[in-house]
């Protein structure tokens, strides 16, 4: 919910354009960008660092390769570019969330099979913060930007019905 208030606060400096996107719309952008901004940096600098066998207290992966970091840099790269695009980009908050909807609703699945499916790969070593699989906070972050993407498609959905009504 941290992400929802952001948007309550951040609503003050929106243009005209931008509130009347929505309430779920601008929280959903807001939301991707804070966590996949973060997360997408960290990746940027070192995968293995921050999130692999390096990490000081919060390792999601526990094998991580040369392959594997040069791959953790370049989704770092796109999804930091991708998340702040409609901040320094121009890009439509609009066609973001239609962009965001299959990849939220495939991660998903995804954050849970790496939460209890995985085994050892992803499993708590001994050096984490938190005593659990880091990924298994990644399922209700990742259920509630879902739960944000429907809601934000679903404005959409209402304000087009509406907009016929008036013709």
């Amino acid at each position: 919910f941290f992400f929802y208030f952001c948007v309550v606060v951040y609503n003050q400096q929106y243009t005209l354009h931008e509130r009347n996107m929505g309430f779920f719309t601008n929280a959903l952008c807001l939301g991707m960008a804070c966590v996949y901004s973060f997360f997408g940096i960290t990746l940027a600098i070192s995968m293995r660092d921050f999130w692999g066998p390096n990490s000081p207290g919060a390792t999601y992966w526990n094998v991580a390769d040369a392959s594997g970091q040069w791959f953790a840099r370049a989704l770092g790269i796109w999804m930091t570019a991708v998340t702040t695009s409609p901040w320094w980009a121009g890009v439509d908050k609009h066609a973001l969330k239609k962009v965001y909807l299959p990849l939220n609703l495939l991660f998903m699945p995804m954050f849970i099979q790496c939460a209890f499916y995985m085994g050892k790969d992803t499993a708590p070593p001994k050096t984490n913060i938190l005593p659990v699989n880091m990924w298994i906070t990644q399922v209700p972050v990742g259920g509630l930007l879902l739960i944000s993407n429907l809601l934000a498609m679903r404005e959409s959905a209402a304000k087009a019905s509406s907009g016929r009504k008036r013709k």
